[in-house]
C-alpha cells in the first residue's frame, strides 16, 4: 500500500515538473486519479429481527399450542462472528444469542394479557470443510402465564450440509437436530420430564428466483420428528372413548412440509438494514396419538376424538438483519 502512494506521488511530481519547464497546461488539466480506498472491513457483529403472524401456534415437535384468535411471534439476536477462514478447514466460528416471545390473541391473562411464551437461547455453530455447520443451543422455554409448571431446560445439537454449489438447480440443505429436553416439564406435555430426546431430520429445498429476474426466494421446510416412545408419553393414557385406553406406542412424532416465499423491501436504504417479508404455510401431520391427547390439556380441543390430527399454519411477516 505505502508503496503505490509512492509511487503515485513520485509521477505526480515528475508530471508537475515537466509542465513548469514549458508547458502551457495548468494544474487542473494534470489531474491525477487517487488510489481506491480499501474496501470496508466486514462486520464481526450482526443482528437480525424477525417478526411473524399466524393463525396457529404448533411447535416443531407437534405439540398444538394455540389454534384460535391471532399469535404473533417475535425473534430478535445477535450473531458474533469469532474466527473466518475461507482456506482453512475451520471457516467460521459464531456465537448466537437471541430471545423470542409468542404473543396470543385470545390469552386475556389478567397479569400478562397475551405474553403466552418466552424463549432465551444461546449458540455456538462452526462452519467447516467449506459446506459442513455443526452447531450447539440451549434454549429455556417459559410461560409467563404458568401454561406449564416450571421452566423447560433444553439441548439442541445440529448438523447441516451445504450443497447448493453442486446442486444450483433446487439445493436441499439437508439437516439433523438431537434435541435434549435436559430438565422440567415434559416439552409435549405427557411425555418423560427431563432426560429425554428426540431427533428431527430435514431438508430445506431452496428455489432461488433472482436468477429469472423476479426478486424471491421459495423454501419448502420439511421434517420428520423421532425418538423414544418415552418422549412422547411417559404413561398417560385417554387415547380412546375411556380416560383408561392406552395411547399406541409409536417412535414418530409429527411429519411436515410448507412453502414460504420471501422478498427483500428495496425501497428501504441498505444503511437500515436488509429488510425483506415473507408469507407461506406450514402443513403437519401429528403421528402420535399422545399429540392428539396433549390437545386436551393445551385446550385446543376438548377430546381426544375431536383433536386436529392434520393442522395448517398460514403467516405472513416482517423482518431485518445487518
Amino acid at each position: 500500500m505505502l508503496a503505490n502512494r509512492l509511487v503515485s506521488a513520485l509521477v505526480a511530481a515528475t508530471m508537475l515538473s515537466l509542465g513548469g519547464l514549458g508547458s502551457s497546461a495548468s494544474a487542473a488539466d494534470l489531474k491525477l486519479k487517487a488510489p481506491a480506498p480499501p474496501p470496508p472491513e466486514p462486520l464481526d457483529i450482526h443482528g437480525f429481527v424477525d417478526v411473524s403472524f399466524k393463525n396457529d401456534y404448533i411447535t416443531p415437535r407437534g405439540l398444538l399450542v394455540t389454534n384460535t384468535g391471532l399469535t404473533t411471534q417475535i425473534l430478535v439476536g445477535l450473531v458474533f462472528d469469532a474466527y473466518r477462514s475461507k482456506t482453512g478447514w475451520i471457516n467460521d466460528i459464531s456465537f448466537t444469542g437471541g430471545v423470542w416471545n409468542d404473543l396470543w390473541s385470545k390469552q386475556n391473562n389478567p397479569t400478562v394479557d397475551s405474553w403466552n411464551e418466552f424463549d432465551w437461547f444461546l449458540a455456538m455453530n462452526v462452519k467447516f470443510a467449506q459446506d459442513w455447520t455443526a452447531g450447539i443451543q440451549y434454549i429455556e422455554f417459559i410461560s409467563p402465564p404458568h401454561a406449564f409448571p416450571g421452566i423447560e431446560k433444553n439441548v439442541e445439537l445440529s448438523l447441516a450440509y451445504d450443497d447448493s454449489k453442486w446442486n444450483t438447480v433446487l439445493p436441499l440443505h439437508p439437516y439433523a437436530k438431537l434435541f435434549w429436553a435436559a430438565s422440567g416439564p415434559s416439552t409435549v406435555v405427557l411425555g418423560k420430564a427431563g432426560g429425554t430426546y428426540d431427533v428431527e431430520l430435514g431438508l430445506v429445498p431452496t428455489l432461488d428466483l433472482n436468477k429469472s429476474g423476479i426478486p424471491v426466494v421459495l423454501t419448502a421446510p420439511s421434517w420428520i420428528t423421532v425418538g423414544p416412545t418415552t418422549y412422547w408419553n411417559n404413561g398417560a393414557t385417554g387415547c380412546g372413548v375411556s380416560v383408561l385406553t392406552p395411547c399406541a406406542a409409536s417412535n414418530a412424532g409429527v411429519v411436515s412440509t410448507g412453502l414460504t416465499g420471501k422478498t427483500p423491501l428495496t425501497f428501504i436504504p441498505k444503511r437500515l438494514g436488509n429488510w425483506y417479508v415473507d408469507a407461506g404455510f406450514q402443513y403437519y401431520h401429528l403421528i402420535n396419538d399422545s399429540l392428539l391427547l396433549a390437545q386436551t390439556i393445551t385446550g385446543t380441543a376438548a377430546t381426544f376424538a375431536s383433536a386436529h390430527r392434520d393442522i395448517v399454519v398460514a403467516f405472513g411477516g416482517i423482518g431485518f438483519g445487518f
